[in-house]
């Protein structure tokens, strides 16, 4: 048997295809994600909301998103910390600084006290209560 004998094996023919076939199907994937994140990394929601003027729009860039999301990680924790607030019953969402809590909680003193607890958060501007007394 020759060299040339051993390339027409199918053997050999098939572990040269699947291996081309491999090849390609991990640069496609790899272009693919490559694209997927050269792309994102610039984009940007816009809000025009009915308060702002219709020249001037809201953009929300990911670096905001990662700040609302460590402010907002922050209340939790602050509000987790003080025990006589039912924390697991509020949620707590920011944007742009502003913290939004919402849920039920037994009695007022817990609502004011929650508000007085995420002002007192770095990074939080103003906080709005959407928060109900349980009845």
């Amino acid at each position: 048997m020759n060299a040339f004998s051993d390339l027409i094996r199918p053997n050999v023919i098939r572990n040269v295809i699947r291996n081309v076939i491999r090849n390609v199907i991990r640069t496609l994937i790899v272009s693919g994600a490559a694209l997927i994140l050269v792309s994102g990394c610039d984009s940007r929601q816009t809000d025009t909301r009915a308060t702002a003027p219709a020249t001037t729009p809201v953009t929300t860039s990911v670096g905001t998103e990662i700040d609302d999301g460590v402010v907002t990680a922050k209340v939790k924790s602050a509000l987790l910390a003080d025990p006589s607030i039912k924390s697991f019953d509020i949620a707590v969402v920011t944007r742009k600084g502003e913290a939004q809590l919402s849920g039920f909680v037994d009695n007022q003193t817990q609502i004011d006290r929650a508000t007085a607890r995420a002002r007192a958060v770095d990074g939080v501007k103003s906080v709005a209560s959407e928060m109900s007394v349980k009845k």
